[in-house]
């Protein structure tokens, strides 16, 4: 009966530690689902948006885009309508894509795909050599605080020019 017992509590306790875990990381992914949006909000396309009938933010992380579509439904960027849309890595779903959002699970992915020509679309990560796998913006914890670091040149390289406003905010590097 004790065994019993005992099982029972650390199967409690492990599924509570589950699910806070869980709650966890929706919470970051809702931030930085936010962080997005504001990206696109300050973002400057050098090619113009009005023939889209939607602005699209990509990612092959299906539960990224689950919460995506949670924290960003109804919304619009630039008078488009804002959709989120999973894609696999590859040249002709991400050219359908105005952001691309690689997640730490699918780094080894984007290191392993040919380069994609990623003209007019903003590149952003979570992982440590992101930027220097040609990422354009990375997200960093700091203190417990989501921040994010800007490669400009980079950017602007692939057609694409962020507000001063937002790079007050952020640790611009140089590749």
């Amino acid at each position: 009966m004790i065994k019993l017992r005992s099982l029972i509590h650390r199967s409690l306790i492990a599924l509570v530690l589950l699910s806070i875990s869980v709650d966890a990381v929706e919470k970051e992914y809702m931030l930085k689902a936010g962080f997005l949006y504001n990206f696109a909000r300050f973002g400057h396309w050098d090619s113009h948006l009005e023939p889209l009938d939607q602005f699209t933010i990509c990612s092959p992380d299906k539960y990224f885009i689950d919460v995506a579509n949670t924290a960003l439904k109804n919304r619009t960027i630039k008078k488009l309508p804002l959709h989120n849309k999973l894609v696999t890595l590859d040249q002709v779903t991400t050219s359908a894509c105005n952001m691309l959002f690689i997640t730490s699970d699918t780094f080894a992915q984007w290191q392993n795909i040919t380069p994609l020509d990623l003209k007019n679309i903003m590149v952003i990560g979570e992982t440590d050599s992101f930027i220097e796998n040609g990422g354009h913006i990375r997200f960093f914890l700091s203190s417990g605080k989501i921040r994010f670091e800007i490669a400009p040149q980079q950017l602007k390289d692939a057609g694409i020019t962020m507000s001063s406003k937002v790079l007050r905010l952020a640790r611009v590097v140089d590749r």
